[in-house]
């Protein structure tokens, strides 16, 4: 029987492979294109990275009980691109030593913190990380449409091809 430790680190290695797949997309791209408006929520695909950066620290303040590193969802974390890319990759890194050495009951025990509009809210560990790696998923998803629509092949992201690949 898997425990959740290890399904948690599973999708946050997960996570951390979908950014390495999909930021090597994107190196052929040139500023202007990675810096353009194109449709997506947080408008360019820098916005679109950037706030994924900001969405990771933000839940991660609040599991650890900090103050929360950032005002806004669409705060710019990194402006420069590859410092943004080691950025993603520490964030990663950070949750996967924040949950090392969690039992079951530490990952499914509510943790209270506050929202972006500074209302109380409980939620599990489990429940946050879940969240975290979904919303990389989704904002990873219209990233990979930008890509296409500029003419260029969006990489393969899927959960099950990285299980081989993970630890």
């Amino acid at each position: 029987m898997q425990h959740l430790a290890t399904h948690l680190q599973r999708l946050l290695a997960y996570h951390g492979w979908a950014y390495a797949r999909l930021l090597g997309e994107l190196a052929s791209l040139d500023e202007a294109q990675y810096r353009a408006p194109c449709g997506l929520f947080f408008g360019s695909i820098h916005a679109t990275l950037n706030h994924l950066a900001v969405a990771d620290r933000i839940w991660l303040a609040r599991v650890r009980g900090e103050a929360q590193p950032f005002a806004r969802l669409d705060a710019e974390a990194v402006a420069e691109r590859t410092a943004l890319e080691n950025y993603l990759e520490a964030g990663v890194a950070a949750w996967r030593d924040h949950l090392e050495g969690l039992v079951d009951v530490e990952l499914l025990a509510p943790l209270a913190y506050h929202n972006m509009a500074g209302e109380p809210q409980q939620r599990s560990r489990l429940e946050i990380v879940t969240h975290l790696v979904n919303q990389g998923t989704h904002h990873r998803g219209q990233i990979s449409a930008a890509l296409t629509a500029l003419g260029r092949p969006a990489p393969v992201l899927d959960y099950i091809y990285a299980l081989p690949e993970l630890p």
